[in-house]
């Protein structure tokens, strides 16, 4: 009878290692898993991490192009605003300031600032667009 209990008990012992091995199998796969999971999750979030920060810096780029492009638009405003001054100041004390410009001549103007306003890709010729103020034919 012991030897039926000794063999009983063996028999026991080895399913229970037979279990925890199993066991311990198992959810070491699933740890396994997990870790291969959590490696991929942290190479796609340095990689996410990355790319926002080069968006960043691209848009910080942008943005200082557009601010010096605006200040350098404003100085070439400013000084075309004082050209204008002078160029007006020294024609009002021409003697011919006060003398009108053949049609002719100004035909001829407008025809070529017409010319100039089709061979962009703005409005056409005789509709203002806004960025170059209309000029009322003289024809």
């Amino acid at each position: 009878m012991s030897n039926k209990i000794t063999v009983i008990l063996a028999a026991v012992i080895v399913l229970l290692l037979g279990a925890t091995l199993y066991l311990s199998l198992h959810y070491y796969g699933k740890y396994q898993a997990q870790v291969t999971a959590n490696t991929v999750l942290v190479r796609e979030n340095k990689a996410a991490d990355a790319a926002m920060q080069n968006q960043t810096h691209l848009i910080t780029i942008f943005n200082t192009l557009a601010g010096t492009t605006i200040n350098a638009q404003a100085n070439n405003n400013a000084a075309g605003q004082d050209r204008e001054v002078v160029i007006q100041t020294l024609i009002k004390t021409e003697p011919c300031a006060g003398v009108a410009v053949p049609a002719a001549a100004g035909n001829v103007l407008l025809d070529h600032y017409h010319q100039l306003r089709e061979s962009t890709d703005d409005s056409p010729a005789g509709q203002p667009d806004g960025s170059l103020p209309a000029v009322a034919a003289a024809k």
